[in-house]
């Protein structure tokens, strides 16, 4: 029977001793290490936590614990990410003002979060709509506005017609909506701020190389961020005008055929009295800007268009003169809202030639080297003219293909052989046929659009070939019409006949393989390869060529992105006031920062006007005021900061909090900075990215001494409802914490949590798994019951080996295996029994996990201190080491069996075991070995043949 306990009254019991004897308050020992743990900034809603929010927050406090036991000096913040959307539409919608809403929303957060005994030093509270902290948010977006990194800008932006506001990029789901209310997002030409993240964006891709994030997390940013590395060609229109694109394939300008502007280009309206088909111009750009940009870039949507007639362009390489279009695939806030069409390298481009009859000129040979008959380095490379025919035979549809005895593994090749001297493509292609097969009576069908090459070792001619092939497809009504072959060839190859499915599995050189895939399916050849139609430069790799083009041409090689600059100015009241004043004389001047925080007015209707204006543009007596500068008249910026502001740099604000002088001391930056390790789920980009950018430049003026904010992240996943579902009350399937601390307790709570599965992974609650939580530490209640004066050695063996998984478990956020190795224990200590020096061991070993229970009873077992304050156990090496290992043994990359051996077992004892294993010695054969692959302890992969 497992001892019950009163987890209502231990957890009050010993919350209330942490708080009174202000047990987790911050320190900092320069002698000691440090570690910054933190969780990603809460927005405290209206809707209070679900059972699936402190999965992080769990998670950290565990961490933290563990850090603090073993010798660190720790940094565990809690705050509120307060101003923003969200606050204001919950506001409006309970007709309450965001200020009381917020207070009250902070205030059940906190109370569910404190009920679950987390180490937070709450003196260290922050809020983002406290004047005392965004006084230092103003202060950096007048440090940004100095450098010129903040400006205005009157472009059209995302305008949310649901929330009344313009939203930046990163605000909009996939499919152009509104992540916050889904209205359709329009583009309205509007006064903003913006800010130039990407001056930033170069250092902020090279730098995720040297942080510890998961790597999907990295390549969000990498692909949002979308660095382009190309070249700016000008072209010159027949309008005397230029026209400047941005390619990344410079290499292929000799093969451009037409050009495109975006329908937006401000060239098109410039140049409308010269364009001849005017009307059918502008309902083409009326039809485009009613359409969402994400259809616009959809590659799936058949490719629309329309010729400016009465206008050409000039290709600045070959001097021709092509035809320009406007279409919607080309955006005119990418690159420079114009693309050079290359249709044979581009499939886009391709596809829209196609529709609009516009040549296709191709000027890279793709060539693929012959895996299975490389060039050989003894041997010269000789140019060839080829062909590659696949003949097909009519009546049973199958095609030809040549056996070469041997000499190719598998079957081999279509039918090939060079261009004589004079003779056309076409005829060397029949030519082959009749001279491999002896058919007379084949025809050609098609030819491939474009010629590839290959480089293989020739070896019977002792030379390597790079063979330029044409391609084609020839058919065969019967095989009435066949003479007898060479005998030469008939001793070298057979013709067999194999049906079009089997054709690709069949065919040997890797060339080939892209051939037949290039002859049925006819598509731009979008590789890198050698040139051929760019005069000088034929015959040059693609690759090399790219910038000696762009100099030819007088071009410029650069870099573009897909990130945007962030529009920064919210149409909204609950928001940080940028701190501006607009003068007549003297434009936008920053707010003297002794005169700073701007604080928000008082106001009775906080309601979006809904006219792009600011609900604080009404309030005349805020918004009038005097220039800094001049001293003249003035108005103050009514456009608010989005949410994301205070968010960009809170977590400085944790290690200096009360700090009047300045954001954050230099002294407490440097002892804590930067984040040892952060914890959150989503905000791969938005928040990430965004705070990144504002540590880079706050670097950059000397307010941090690191270059990067988070050293570590850990990627949290979501708890689902037991349905499978995500928590809403639309379906009524939340499960309240608070709810399930009363019927469990805490720390059956957390150690559930924990034991669900793998931290990253998104799993769904289970009351079932909640109540083996409960217990577990029902086990651990009654644990000290088999303490004993003699413990047997297996339950010490098994205690080390716990203390060394658990700890590097907790390390390495693997909580659900760290839980699974202490049940181990508990099984084994309740068998054999357990000394009382073992028994507290193994407290200091929950302790993280189970905070009270724990504290409970290290305290009945006469500690007078602190259990979160006691030494994490240590394991001895030799008694944590496993006597042996149990590894899968693959043959071939298949698992096979397994065998047991020593954890440092030998690859020869390893093999000494497969071959003792009856079931594996039969299907290891020794002699056919080719290579081995062993990890001790982990890994024994057999190759063979």
């Amino acid at each position: 029977m497992h001892k019950r306990f009163d987890h209502s009254s231990i957890e009050e019991k010993w919350q209330s001793n942490w708080r009174e004897s202000n047990l987790y308050a911050t320190t900092e020992n320069p002698d000691k290490p440090k570690a910054f743990i933190l969780d990603m900034f809460p927005y405290p809603s209206g809707e209070g936590l679900h059972v699936g929010h402190p999965k992080g927050y769990i998670a950290t406090d565990i961490y933290s614990r563990f850090k603090r036991m073993t010798g660190h000096e720790v940094l565990h913040p809690m705050g509120w990410d307060a101003f923003g959307l969200p606050a204001e539409n919950y506001a409006i919608k309970n007709k309450v003002h965001p200020r009381v809403a917020v207070e009250g929303n902070i205030a059940n957060f906190k109370k569910q979060l404190e009920v679950l005994g987390f180490d937070y030093d709450w003196g260290r509270e922050i809020n983002t709509t406290d004047p005392d902290f965004y006084k230092w948010t103003q202060w950096i977006f007048i440090q940004l506005f100095k450098k010129g990194l903040a400006y205005e800008s009157h472009e059209p932006i995302n305008w949310c017609p649901g929330c009344q506001t313009g939203l930046a990029n990163e605000d909009l789901e996939a499919d152009g909506t509104c992540e916050r209310c889904d209205s359709v997002v329009e583009k309205r030409p509007m006064r903003q701020w913006v800010l130039n993240i990407r001056a930033y964006a170069d250092r902020m891709l090279e730098d995720l190389d040297e942080l510890h994030w998961p790597e999907h997390i990295k390549e969000a940013q990498r692909n949002w961020i979308g660095r382009s590395k190309g070249a700016e060609i000008d072209f010159t229109l027949s309008t005397d005008d230029t026209v400047t694109v941005f390619t990344t394939r410079p290499d292929t300008l000799y093969g451009a055929t037409y050009l495109v502007l975006a329908p937006e280009h401000e060239l098109v309206l410039k140049n409308r009295d010269t364009i001849t088909n005017q009307t059918d111009v502008e309902a083409y750009i009326a039809e485009a800007l009613n359409k969402k940009e994400m259809d616009r870039l959809d590659d799936t949507k058949e490719k629309t268009g329309v010729k400016l007639e009465g206008i050409t362009a000039i290709n600045p390489a070959n001097g021709k003169e092509i035809p320009v279009y406007i279409a919607d695939y080309v955006l005119a806030s990418y690159g420079t809202g114009a693309i050079m069409a290359v249709p044979a390298h581009d499939q886009r481009d391709f596809e829209f030639a196609q529709k609009f009859d516009i040549p296709i000129t191709q000027v890279v040979v793709p060539c693929a080297e012959d895996s299975n008959n490389p060039p050989q380095p003894e041997f010269a490379e000789v140019m060839r003219d080829t062909v590659i025919v696949h003949l097909r035979n009519k009546a049973t549809g199958k095609y030809a293909l040549l056996d070469w005895h041997g000499t190719l593994k598998g079957i081999g090749t279509a039918v090939m052989g060079g261009i004589e001297e004079g003779q056309l493509p076409e005829e060397a292609a029949l030519s082959e046929i009749e001279e491999e097969t002896g058919i007379t009576n084949a025809k050609i069908i098609r030819k491939a659009r474009f010629i590839t090459a290959a480089k293989y070792c020739a070896s019977h001619k002792q030379e390597n070939r790079c063979a330029h092939s044409h391609v084609f497809l020839a058919e065969v009504e019967n095989l009435e019409s066949q003479n007898t072959i060479d005998p030469a060839e008939q001793a070298i190859h057979t013709l067999v006949w194999e049906t079009e499915e089997n054709v690709l599995h069949h065919l040997t050189p890797d060339h080939q393989k892209q051939v037949w895939e290039l002859l049925h399916a006819d598509v731009a050849i979008t590789g890198s390869g050698y040139l051929m139609n760019s005069e000088e430069f034929n015959g040059h790799d693609s690759e090399d060529a790219k910038e000696k083009i762009v100099e030819k041409v007088g071009g410029r090689m650069t870099n573009t992105y897909k990130i945007r600059d962030w529009v920064f100015s919210r149409q909204r009241y609950w928001g940080e006031p940028i701190p501006i004043i607009h003068c007549n004389s003297c434009g936008p001047v920053p707010v003297p920062e002794d005169q700073l925080p701007v604080t928000l007015p008082e106001v009775e209707n906080y309601e979006p006007a809904g006219d792009g204006q600011s609900p604080l543009s009404t309030i005349t007596d805020w918004v009038n005021t005097h220039c800094p500068s001049c001293g003249g008249e003035g108005k103050r910026e009514t456009n608010t900061m989005p949410q994301w502001a205070g968010s960009s740099w809170y977590y400085l604000r944790f290690m200096d909090p009360n700090n009047t002088q300045a954001l954050v001391s230099k002294e407490h930056e440097r002892y804590w900075a930067p984040v040892d390790v952060y914890v959150g789920g989503d905000h791969a980009v938005r928040h990430l990215i965004y705070a990144r950018f504002w540590h880079k430049f706050l670097y950059d003026i000397a307010v941090v001494s690191t270059k990067e904010p988070f050293k570590r992240l850990e990627f949290l996943g979501f708890i689902l409802a037991e349905d499978g579902r995500k928590m809403s009350k639309r379906w009524g399937n939340v499960i309240n914490p608070s709810d399930i601390v009363k019927l469990v307790g805490a720390d059956t709570m957390r150690v559930y949590e924990m034991f669900m599965g793998p931290f990253e992974n998104t799993i769904a609650w289970s009351q079932d798994g909640l109540a083996g939580a409960r217990r577990f530490l029902e086990r651990v209640n009654g644990l000290a019951e088999h303490i004993v004066d003699q413990e047997p050695k297996e339950t010490t063996t098994v205690l080390h080996k716990t203390i060394k998984k658990v700890s590097e478990d907790i390390e390495h956020f693997k909580f659900n295996t760290a839980v699974s190795s202490m049940m181990i224990f508990i099984n084994q200590a309740e068998k054999g029994g357990l000394t009382l020096t073992t028994y507290d061991a193994f407290l200091r070993l929950l302790a993280p996990f189970a905070p009270h229970l724990t504290e409970e009873l290290w305290r009945d077992s006469g500690n007078a201190d602190s259990i979160h304050l006691a030494q994490f156990p240590e394991y001895a090496v030799e008694l944590a080491k496993d006597e042996t290992v149990t590894i899968g043994v693959q043959i071939n990359g298949k698992v096979r069996g397994d065998v047991t051996i020593a954890p440092d077992a030998s690859q020869e004892q390893a093999l000494a075991a497969v071959q003792e294993n009856p079931v594996l010695k039969e299907k290891v054969a020794v002699d056919n070995i080719t290579k081995i692959i062993y990890v001790p302890g982990r890994i024994l992969n057999i190759l063979q043949t």
